[in-house]
């Protein structure tokens, strides 16, 4: 396999548009802070239960602007699931539309066991225990979800990570 040399991949990396590697790094900086925003909200004992619940409040909001921001993704793949595309792409359509399906169901559950947040804003949530149940087990479900899909995207992350982050701090150090 060849490789290129620095000069050359620092060239090829230039005659990106800006837009798309704006774009890519915008896509790339919500996908991770939702994922932070995740693993802390889950860590209740850390957090305590008034910033879960605010925490997870603005996790629902960025997974709305997730969503929106693949909606090309998401119709493209969609008109084309079973005819023209790769089978890595299936599963990737699959494993969000589970990782969906499970936080929308956080989501609405959460509100409607909210102790803290919607009770501040003077709506008390007449949330029971198969909610809770629903809280709990759609939390277990996103999680494995989201680490297959992570497994299934692994490559992609790494080299996104070294093309946006690494290799544009290397190219500040040296200006």
């Amino acid at each position: 396999m060849k490789t290129m040399s620095q000069p050359q991949q620092e060239t090829k990396l230039a005659s990106r548009p800006r837009a798309r590697q704006n774009r890519s790094l915008q896509l790339y900086a919500v996908d991770a802070l939702v994922m932070i925003a995740f693993v802390a909200v889950l860590n209740v004992p850390l957090t305590g239960i008034a910033i879960h619940e605010w925490l997870g409040i603005v996790l629902g909001v960025g997974l709305i602007v997730h969503t929106l921001q693949h909606t090309k993704w998401i119709t493209t793949t969609t008109r084309r699931f079973l005819s023209a595309t790769s089978f890595q792409n299936r599963v990737n359509y699959l494993l969000m539309a589970g990782i969906f399906i499970g936080f929308v169901s956080i989501t609405i559950s959460g509100l409607l066991i909210s102790e803290v947040a919607l009770p501040w804003i003077g709506l008390n949530p007449r949330g029971g225990s198969f909610f809770l149940w629903l809280h709990l087990s759609s939390v277990g479900w996103v999680i494995w979800l989201t680490a297959i899909h992570l497994a299934v995207n692994w490559r992609w992350i790494v080299s996104t990570t070294d093309r946006l982050i690494f290799k544009r701090l290397a190219r500040t150090e040296r200006i």
